[in-house]
């Protein structure tokens, strides 16, 4: 027994040091921002608009406004919420992709990351400075029944809350997770962490049933960030009207690399979220 007590008590010690870790530094663990580079949708023959806009809080945030040239009361206009080590800068591919989609663009960077003003990060601040952007663009004049929400990765889950808070024409969701608690047990099986000691929950898998739109949700089919069985768990779990689509062939970041494949579908759904409304 005592050479047991030997060999398990240092054991314990040392699980419950990781697990504090985690407890400790699980903001770092979730939010990775990452400042802007020089690369903007001009690299991809895309004009644009610097844009600022204050969020909940005064605090600044920035980004770009993308329009096509010829103005159209009916045109699609989409709000971005990118992921959790992203800025506008890497988004300047995407918004080439946008563009030719046919929709007008809010593509934004919470606090903290870009050129946003810095903040404190959490999923209430990161969701506030999203329906900020929201009412950004409603501010133009444009009604919900063009609007659309498109979010990826962590920003998924900002999207599908935005979703609840918003009566958008649309809603987009690309690699989605049901939850921060359900990825963590996916990816560390081994580390017990209840669901109480995790400050921003990101329950995704809950906000989805609350909406008032229709629904594409896109999954890499080999991700391996956010394993395509969450996704399928967040669709699931959600009402109709609902689209599911699998991104062949690719990781989770990889969607830019093959977006023109899947180009006519996202354009029938769009059409379907604007006569929807």
């Amino acid at each position: 027994m005592r050479q047991l007590k030997i060999i398990l008590i240092p054991l314990v010690l040392a699980y419950l040091s990781i697990v504090g870790g985690y407890y400790l530094l699980q903001g770092k663990m979730i939010f990775h921002p990452v400042p802007r580079t020089e690369i903007t949708p001009k690299n991809y023959g895309v004009k644009y608009q610097e844009v600022s806009f204050p969020s909940f809080d005064g605090v600044t945030l920035t980004g770009w406004w993308i329009e096509h040239p010829q103005k159209d009361s009916k045109r699609p206009v989409l709000v971005y919420c990118h992921g959790n080590a992203d800025c506008v800068s890497q988004l300047s591919e995407v918004s080439r992709i946008f563009y030719d989609l046919g929709v007008d663009v809010l593509i934004f960077d919470y606090r903290s990351y870009g050129t946003s003003e810095k903040g404190t990060l959490s999923e209430e601040a990161v969701d506030r400075d999203a329906f900020s952007a929201y009412r950004w663009v409603q501010a133009k004049g444009i009604k919900e029944n063009r609007m659309l929400i498109w979010g990826h990765s962590l920003g998924s889950s900002i999207a599908a809350q935005l979703a609840t808070q918003t009566h958008p024409a649309g809603l987009i969701l690309e690699g989605a997770f049901p939850s921060i608690y359900a990825v963590s047990r996916v990816r560390n099986p081994w580390l017990f962490f209840p669901p109480d000691m995790i400050h921003d929950k990101f329950e995704t898998g809950k906000y989805i049933t609350q909406k008032t739109c229709p629904l594409l949700m896109i999954h890499a089919e080999k991700d391996t960030i956010i394993p395509i069985e969450l996704g399928k768990r967040v669709f699931e779990g959600a009402a109709q009207p609902k689209v599911w689509l699998i991104a062949a062939g690719i990781n989770h970041n990889d969607f830019p690399s093959v977006a023109y494949q899947y180009k006519e579908p996202i354009q029938q759904f769009i059409q379907i979220c604007l006569s929807h409304r």
